[in-house]
């Protein structure tokens, strides 16, 4: 689910990819003994917009919150779930070049609240506005 997302400034494309990541593990972490939910919201900040993606899945102890962002440092091997080791830290590459930062928070169980910033699209930015659709 989601709720109305606003515009931002960026380059479409990596903007994109990061909700195409951050959705997607939201997707591929879920708890196989109960239905998965994800949603997606944005809230206004100090002229940022500061989204959230939050998921009802296995969650992640706080001693690996700084580690997913690593490349190639992964928390679970192969064969447990696919991938390679470098979404989370393209998601923080991009939004770091976008003057943003992400963080998260999450229990083992419980499930997993990734937020970041980006910046809010206004008339006086160089960069293009890009209207955040999750259709």
């Amino acid at each position: 689910t989601r709720e109305e997302l606003p515009e931002v400034s960026g380059d479409s494309a990596q903007i994109m990819q990061l909700f195409q990541n951050l959705v997607g593990n939201a997707v591929k972490y879920r708890d196989p003994d109960r239905q998965n939910t994800v949603h997606v919201s944005a809230n206004a900040e100090n002229g940022h917009i500061r989204f959230c993606i939050e998921d009802n899945g296995i969650g992640i102890a706080s001693e690996y919150h700084e580690r997913i962002f690593i490349i190639f440092k992964r928390l679970f091997n192969k064969t447990e779930y696919e991938g390679t080791g470098i979404g989370l830290a393209i998601c923080k590459r991009i939004v770091e070049s976008h003057n943003g930062r992400i963080w998260l928070e999450s229990e083992p169980g419980k499930g997993t609240r990734f937020y970041f910033t980006l910046q809010r699209a206004s008339a006086s930015t160089e960069t293009p506005s890009l209207a955040v659709g999750m259709d």
